[in-house]
């Protein structure tokens, strides 16, 4: 893994997923609060590595002073409409990093994913198909979720997600032992219950072109991807005009 796609890694999985699943997935509700999100925890990391970007970024595994740099290059000092499009341009970039990085899995592999109860699988039967438009963070162990709280709630579904050898993923080889999967058309082949959690086993039928979800999302987002019209305003001074992008 190059150190531009470990950097790319590091974002995504500390909060800018938000940003790039809301997009994919089209959600008008929950795009702007997620840059904001995005932009406040970037803030907060600039403003609390500062003193020493080396030692605050030391368990990282990556050159803490030129991650601070890229703290800094991704986040405006304020967010506008100009910014805001900054950041979603800069978060479309990683997606297509990420997938461009994706190599085939040597073998089948059954993958795990812990649903929060806003995004669980609702009314899926056996032998429908489903797409999952954005990316999906699934572990090869199943490891319960910490919400924040002392204990470990348990998901409100799992997924069982089986890729064939050769399908496209990034394995991270992280403590979650987490494994990104890139937008995808499943089968769902089973419905069960583990433990009491509400269970879906899909098959990965085949991904989905990344590119074609792009375009797609950005047409749904007009505000943020319209071609801007040039403003022709008059100097108070002289009659003359001027250009504003």
């Amino acid at each position: 893994m190059t150190e531009t796609l470990k950097e790319c890694v590091w974002f995504y999985t500390g909060a800018d997923y938000l940003v790039i699943n809301a997009f994919l997935w089209k959600n008008r509700d929950a795009l702007d609060p997620c840059i904001e999100i995005v932009w406040q925890n970037n803030t907060g990391m600039i403003r609390e590595a500062k003193k020493d970007p080396g030692e605050f970024f030391s368990s990282s595994g990556l050159d803490g002073a030129a991650l601070y740099r890229s703290y800094i290059k991704r986040t405006p000092p304020e967010l506008n409409a100009d910014s805001k499009k900054a950041m979603l341009d800069q978060a479309i970039s990683d997606l297509r990093l990420i997938c461009r990085s994706m190599r085939p899995a040597d073998g089948p592999e059954r993958l795990i994913r812990n649903m929060e109860r806003a995004f669980v699988l609702k009314d899926v039967r056996v032998g429908e198909e489903v797409e999952l438009c954005g990316l999906t963070s699934t572990s090869t162990t199943g490891q319960k979720i910490d919400y924040g709280v002392q204990d470990l709630r348990q998901p409100a579904q799992i997924l069982y997600i089986d890729i064939p050898a050769g399908t496209p993923a990034l394995f991270l080889n992280n403590d979650e032992h987490e494994v990104l999967l890139p937008p995808m058309r499943y089968r769902a082949t089973d419905i069960g219950s583990s433990c009491g959690v509400p269970t879906v086993t899909l098959e990965a039928l085949s991904p989905l072109d990344a590119e074609i979800l792009i375009r797609s999302a950005k047409e749904s987002f007009p505000e943020y991807f319209r071609d801007r019209q040039r403003e022709w305003i008059f100097k108070r001074d002289r009659n003359e005009p001027f250009e504003r992008i």
